[in-house]
């Protein structure tokens, strides 16, 4: 097993691509910190994830024969975050992956957008993933060895309309992980980022519930149109794959770079 003795910790990781990423870790022989934010938000419209969930993540990890916890953490609250790091630490005594994942989304034009709409998905993605690094970072540095994944999203690397907020957080993302690469490579730490395209996630339903679309072959037919390859669907394993792949040693020499799962959607991209 290529992450034999690591230890992951996996925000947003109760469901989703999350949970995918930490199980294809545990696969690889990692032990995994769970954290998920476990109550909903003011403007997300849709149910995020709650603290049965994420009990029960946890508990499929453990299954698996690997070590777990949950934490309850809001990744735009820098306490919630340092205790979600401190509670690794007394846990396992070190930490060797980071995968920011906690993400969200609505969709509204930024003329019609209230500020509070923004700030919540602004704050997830991006302020979430500073305090995650500002945390975990020191750790690895004084270790010399970790990995840190970040994930954007197809909206990272082009524009679509309904979703400015959504799109600048995950521009953000890619142009954030840059700058830690340069950072910390010299203590042998590889920051890398991916990319999904549309995955059929309790995001993406909630999105399309709100929607009014009931149908859910119709919404996914909708959701999908862009990807060039339509069958088999990107699916949350497929995000948990590149993930593992990225913090094992067969992508020791990529560092400061993204890769982008979409079905082959952003080649179309002018």
């Amino acid at each position: 097993m290529k992450l034999e003795g690591k230890v992951a910790i996996v925000t947003g990781g109760a469901r989703g691509n999350g949970l995918a990423a930490a199980r294809c870790m545990a696969e690889e022989g990692a032990d995994i910190v769970i954290a998920d934010i476990c109550a909903d938000m003011k403007t997300i419209p849709y149910k995020m994830s709650t603290s049965e969930g994420m009990e029960k993540a946890v508990e499929e990890i453990k299954s698996m024969g690997r070590k777990a916890i949950g934490v309850k953490c809001d990744v735009r609250k820098n306490p919630e975050v340092k205790a979600m790091v401190d509670a690794a630490m007394k846990e396992f005594g070190k930490i060797d992956i980071l995968v920011n994942n906690a993400g969200n989304s609505s969709m509204i034009a930024i003329a019609d957008m209230e500020e509070e709409t923004w700030d919540e998905v602004l704050d997830t993605h991006l302020k979430g993933m500073y305090l995650c690094c500002h945390h975990v970072l020191p750790h690895m540095i004084e270790q010399g060895s970790g990995n840190v994944v970040s994930i954007s999203s197809v909206g990272g690397q082009r524009g679509f309309g309904m979703g400015g907020h959504y799109c600048a957080a995950k521009h953000g993302i890619i142009g954030l992980n840059k700058s830690i690469a340069m950072e910390v490579a010299d203590h042998g730490i590889r920051a890398n980022v991916v990319c999904p395209g549309t995955v059929w996630t309790d995001m993406m339903k909630g999105i399309a519930e709100f929607f009014g679309m009931d149908d859910e072959e119709e919404a996914k037919e909708q959701f999908f149109a862009g990807h060039l390859k339509k069958e088999p669907e990107v699916s949350p394993e497929d995000i948990g794959k590149a993930v593992c792949w990225l913090v094992t040693d067969d992508a020791r020499c990529i560092t400061g770079n993204m890769i982008t799962v979409d079905g082959g959607w952003t080649c179309q991209a002018p």
